[in-house]
């Protein structure tokens, strides 16, 4: 909480117990000095207000806090000090609930710093063309990352995030870059393979030549771009304060009516003109829209969430870990001509040599297996080839199976015929964007196992009831172009951008904005961060915990469920309809509350506390917004 403790709320604070111990002892000896106690906390507590007010003025930004100024300063002209110590507590009180709704964000640069390399491995000595042995020794030395030169031979050690973009020179893995590119499938390298910096090298050590330098590098360029998109992003204008106008003039035209026919009137109007059901009435419904939304497994980190939503004329969709589930999942075993075993035990015999493989296609085999609930064998022999396949022999009873997993150019070094309707499926499977592994069985190729990304049961009727809004979706995917529209046709979307860096995805959602379109982001992976904070509203998906994406959004999905953006869309829907009616209501019982004033009915403050009475009002209308 101590976040959301300022100036205001202190202020209000102090305002409130004063005017407390002013009713227990205002009867007393003591109750004129706490009333001349209330006077001067009114005066300094309205001095912040006024210096806002002046360079509000300044920039030609006009308010309703203006005439909640003008009404204080009448109160203490006219000695009608309670009611102005009412009306700064109802002001004060109410900026402070604005800026609890608005939320504190974390820092958007903290996780993606953190997963950011401080140091590099530098070999000292070249590393030669062929050198195939990555455990030979080498003469190597640790830098800083700010100490990498363009040319230098570095070593990236298991599980560690390449520093700069490079060139693999020397050594065979396998790389996870789903930061940069936010594709699940990893890919294997060797001599000749351009790495960029921020990939995870998963499998064995590798030695690339860097092509850039720290500043240079991909990952730096991340960084900066989501620094930029924040600079960028266009604040959220107050909601109370696009009513201001129309409500400062109704009120000075009253107050001047009331001066005319007697002075002493326009305090008692310019009190139940007091704007703060204005001022309270969105921050409130806003803080029991974002409550509301908490237990939905939404966290929405400011009000003005609500109202970009319902003006939004783009959702912009990542593909992967979005629309799809972002890991790869089995999807088919195909049995190729020829193989003598049921479908069920080529899983079983591949499933027992991958759980020994640390690949990420081998935890989808061995996840699918246990699904199937199959009983697995621990494989004698066993031999991975980093970046080509796997081996073993599995004895089942007085049976000695020989069963590799790979590629088909590993299966065909060892021996094994790969036919060409083999070879078809394998083509087939790529062009849909999915990966295919071969099961040899012996010195047979048995059958192959087709991995994919598999899309959200649920995610075409989301983005249709998205489009019965009026809203245009957008796929924005760095997969390539024949992969992003099968899906992206298959789904509906009225626009398909394939190949997007992370640069590339901010630059469009800047370039819909300067064309005066709202854009809503939503994305779940480092590379998605960038467009995600530029956007008018970025929403990501947290179930992966923290990280960059979620820094920077403006809400968080908690959940591995792309349906609550739709739920988060009708929430904001329902939370702007309440805080309109909440301001309406203010305003309406205000005006009429400053025509009784007028006619002498109400006093300063019996005003006051009338005001009072119809802040209650709006806040119990403005709490609404909590239920379903």
């Amino acid at each position: 909480m101590k976040k959301y403790i300022n100036l205001n709320t202190l202020i209000a604070v102090v305002i409130l117990l004063a005017l407390i111990t002013y009713v227990i002892f205002r009867t007393t000896g003591i109750g004129a000095h706490i009333e001349r106690l209330i006077l001067y906390i009114t005066i300094l507590g309205t001095l912040p207000t006024l210096y806002n007010i002046t360079l509000s003025t300044y920039k030609k930004q006009f308010g309703v806090d203006l005439i909640a100024l003008v009404a204080i300063i009448s109160t203490v002209v006219i000695g009608e000090h309670i009611a102005g110590g009412i009306i700064l507590l109802m002001l004060s009180g109410g900026e402070s609930l604005e800026k609890y709704a608005e939320g504190q964000a974390k820092n958007a640069l903290e996780n993606l710093l953190r997963f950011a390399p401080t140091k590099a491995h530098r070999v000292n000595r070249k590393i030669g063309e062929n050198k195939t042995d990555p455990a030979e020794s080498v003469d190597f030395e640790d830098i800083t990352v700010q100490q990498i030169n363009i040319g230098d031979t570095l070593m990236i050690k298991r599980g560690e995030v390449t520093p700069v973009d490079g060139v693999v020179v020397s050594g065979i893995s396998s790389i996870d870059e789903s930061m940069i590119t936010g594709e699940p499938m990893p890919r294997d390298v060797k001599i000749g393979s351009r790495i960029w910096s921020g990939s995870i090298n998963t499998i064995d050590i590798i030695y690339i030549k860097t092509t850039t330098n720290h500043e240079q590098s991909t990952f730096s360029s991340i960084i900066r771009l989501v620094e930029k998109a924040q600079d960028k992003k266009a604040p959220t204008v107050r909601l109370a304060n696009k009513f201001s106008l129309i409500f400062t003039a109704i009120t000075f035209v009253i107050a001047g009516i009331a001066w005319m026919i007697d002075p002493k009137l326009i305090v008692a109007v310019l009190v139940v003109a007091t704007p703060c059901p204005l001022i309270l009435a969105a921050p409130i419904a806003f803080i029991a829209g974002m409550s509301r939304s908490a237990k939905k497994g939404i966290v929405v980190k400011h009000g003005g969430v609500f109202e970009n939503i319902t003006k939004a004329h783009s959702f912009f969709f990542d593909k992967t870990g979005t629309l799809t589930f972002g890991t790869p999942k089995v999807k088919e075993i195909i049995l190729l001509d020829g193989a003598n075993f049921s479908e069920e035990k080529v899983l079983a015999l591949s499933a027992s040599l991958e759980q020994f493989s640390t690949h990420i296609l081998s935890e989808s085999v061995v996840a699918y297996a246990n699904e199937k609930k199959l009983d697995l064998f621990i494989p004698e022999k066993f031999e991975e080839t980093i970046g080509k396949g796997i081996s073993g022999i599995i004895k089942t009873g007085d049976n000695e199976i020989k069963v590799r997993d790979g590629s088909g150019s590993f299966l065909q070094s060892l021996g094994i015929e790969i036919s060409d309707e083999a070879r078809s499926i394998e083509k087939q499977a790529k062009d849909n964007g999915e990966m295919a592994v071969y099961i040899g069985i012996d010195n047979k190729a048995a059958a192959i196992i087709i991995f994919s990304d598999k899309i959200r049961d649920d995610i075409a009727t989301i983005l249709t009831k998205i489009k019965e809004t009026g809203s245009e979706i957008v796929l924005v995917t760095g997969d390539t172009q024949e992969r992003a529209e099968k899906i992206g046709q298959e789904l509906g979307f009225s626009r398909i951008v394939a190949n997007c860096l992370p640069e590339n995805k901010m630059n469009l959602v800047q370039q819909y904005e300067l064309e005066g379109k709202k854009v809503i982001m939503i994305g779940d992976g480092v590379n998605d961060a960038p467009a995600i904070g530029r956007a008018t509203v970025g929403i990501a998906l947290g179930y992966h915990g923290s990280t960059t994406s979620t820094d920077t959004a403006d809400a968080i999905i908690t959940s591995d469920d792309t349906a609550k953006v739709l739920e988060l869309t009708e929430i904001s829907q329902k939370t702007m309809r309440i805080a309109f009616e909440s301001i309406f209501i203010g305003m309406g019982l205000s005006v009429i509350a400053m025509i009784f004033a007028l006619l002498g009915y109400i006093k300063p403050i019996s005003g006051a506390i009338l005001q009072e009475a119809i802040d209650v009002l709006v806040i119990l209308n403005a709490l609404r917004a909590l239920r379903d």
